[in-house]
């Protein structure tokens, strides 16, 4: 090649590489144009400059990599708390993000301005395309999300939660044998016992192994709600105003929620179809489910469509959420063996070894009550907090708080707060032997700072099912502590192995799989536990691993 036709080339690639940049930069200034338009800033709202302080960010996608490491998350919104006060704001993406960090701010917004405090963010992967606008835990507030709620209360207030407490019964007795004869797969048969419940509470089928089909499918559409609910999982639920543009910039997102909701639609419908026939055919058992069906909910403008993700819901709500909370109390027995030791000396003087613990002993066990509490503050639900979205501008103490915030009840540094509970990492239920009520006798009680702690939530949004999971959680961990003895496992030397405190990736506190040694206290607890379950077997004309 001449050194003429190298230098012509040469001035080619140079012009390329400028056109390149120039349309690298022309991209970037339209992109900074449409993020001037598309979100909120102080130029176009003076009110903004009001906004509550907070961590700075960075240009275009805020304080998302702050909070991108879900393990991190618990720290970073308890140092900010100590930084900043009890209310504080970041930027995640394109949306605000305001943490309510003292149980006065949640009690003055959440509960006495909850007609503001009580909608969701537009998310449209994860409700608008992923859940066909149906899933209740995303519909914003408004008419239609208040016929859902009502229906859910009616099916699951303090007089209908007794009801339930049959079901519990027997398949806290089930796995109770369960851990008896696998220890070591504790994990995954609490993970059992709390899909089978919500599952017979629901449609009325249970699941009487962690192989059974139902299993998998269940934990699938789990797995899809874990993924879609983390905050900048995904641009366009940071970014709404970007759901406009071509699909394929942001990860072809719309081909991903239709998948999402084809899989999803497909399990509700199969079980919502199951129970209308089973009804008709005079055969369906007694659930939430039937119940809905029963009331005709097309009168109240609701398709199967929606119903079935109505009676979905319940699953997803219930399932996860309880199983977390009973492998977390295990973990906490095996750190603080000291509040194990004074549980099982509680329940040896109120029930002795002749028989299990059950629900009508719940008021004579204090301590047991106390732990339960305990747990649900030293390791709440889920990393980040209950959220909720305003749908109306308002001002607090001197703060803007803009339209379509999302508004975060920053439980973590709440619960977490030394000036609320004195050595907060520490597990310690003496902390609520002055709490004897159920946690929903304190949701509005008159002073704030008084209330037990905010695991359910607060406002309009408070967890629906708050007296079935709490029955649920007394019963298998006052069994669990009558039962067996837990701790740490040894290693060949007899030395102590520490568990795995970290928590498996997504927006749900579930604690990585740890080992640990799970014992029956004496041969006579075993026996019990055994002939109890035969018992309730006979009694219901079952045989161990039938439905």
């Amino acid at each position: 090649m001449s050194a003429t036709t190298a230098f012509i080339r040469g001035l080619e690639n140079t012009t390329f590489i400028q056109r390149f940049i120039s349309l690298l930069g022309l991209l970037t200034l339209a992109a900074s144009v449409f993020y001037f338009i598309a979100v909120p800033n102080s130029l176009k709202d003076s009110r903004r400059k009001h906004l509550p302080p907070g961590p700075k960010g960075l240009p275009f996608i805020g304080n998302l990599l702050d909070l991108a490491d879900s393990d991190l998350v618990r720290g970073k919104l308890r140092k900010w708390e100590r930084q900043f006060g009890e209310i504080y704001y970041t930027k995640i993406g394109g949306s605000d993000y305001i943490w309510l960090s003292s149980p006065k701010t949640v009690r003055d917004l959440m509960d006495k301005k909850s007609s503001i405090y009580s909608s969701r963010p537009p998310m449209p992967l994860a409700q608008d395309v992923a859940s066909a606008g149906r899933r209740m835990l995303f519909m914003p507030y408004g008419p239609e999300w208040r016929k859902l709620r009502k229906a859910s209360h009616s099916l699951l207030n303090s007089t209908m939660a007794v009801k339930y407490e049959p079901t519990q019964d027997y398949e806290s007795k089930q796995l109770l044998v369960d851990i008896l004869n696998t220890p070591e797969k504790f994990y995954q048969h609490n993970r059992r016992y709390s899909a089978s419940v919500i599952m017979l509470v629901t449609y009325g089928y249970r699941l009487p192994t962690w192989e059974h089909p139902l299993v998998k499918e269940i934990y699938n559409v789990l797995d899809n709600v874990t993924e879609m609910t983390a905050p900048g999982a995904h641009v366009v639920d940071s970014f709404p105003a970007l759901a406009v543009l071509p699909q394929f910039l942001f990860g072809n997102w719309r081909t991903y929620g239709k998948k999402v909701r084809d899989h999803d639609t497909k399990v509700y419908m199969k079980l919502w179809n199951k129970l209308k026939e089973e009804n008709d055919a005079g055969n369906a058992q007694d659930c939430f489910c039937k119940t809905f069906y029963l009331n005709d909910p097309s009168k109240q403008g609701i398709d199967d469509l929606l119903a079935a993700y109505q009676c979905g819901s319940m699953v997803e709500a219930g399932s996860e959420t309880t199983s977390t909370t009973l492998n977390n109390f295990i973990l906490g027995m095996i750190l603080f063996p000291d509040a194990q030791k004074k549980a099982q000396e509680e329940i040896d003087r109120v029930i002795g070894s002749d028989r299990l613990p059950d629900f009508k002993d719940e008021m004579s066990l204090p301590y047991v009550r106390a732990l339960v509490k305990e747990t649900l503050r030293w390791r709440a639900v889920n990393k980040f907090g209950m959220m909720h979205a305003t749908n109306d501008d308002d001002w607090y103490e001197g703060y803007f708080i803009p339209k379509g915030t999302v508004v975060v009840l920053n439980w973590w540094a709440i619960h977490m707060n030394p000036d609320i509970h004195p050595e907060p990492d520490r597990f310690n239920p003496d902390r609520y032997l002055g709490h004897p009520l159920p946690a929903a006798d304190y949701i509005n009680i008159p002073d704030a700072n008084a209330r037990d702690h905010f695991t359910y939530g607060a406002g309009r949004r408070i967890c629906p099912g708050i007296h079935v999971a709490e029955k649920s959680l007394y019963i298998n961990i006052v069994r669990t502590l009558w039962a067996f003895n837990l701790r740490k496992k040894t290693d060949k030397d007899g030395n102590w192995v520490e568990p795995d405190m970290r928590m498996v990736r997504g927006f749900l506190s579930v604690p990585n799989p740890f080992e640990c040694e799970i014992t029956p206290r004496s041969a006579k607890h075993a026996e019990v536990m055994r002939k109890t379950l035969d018992d309730a077997n006979k009694a219901a004309g079952l045989s161990k691993g039938t439905e």
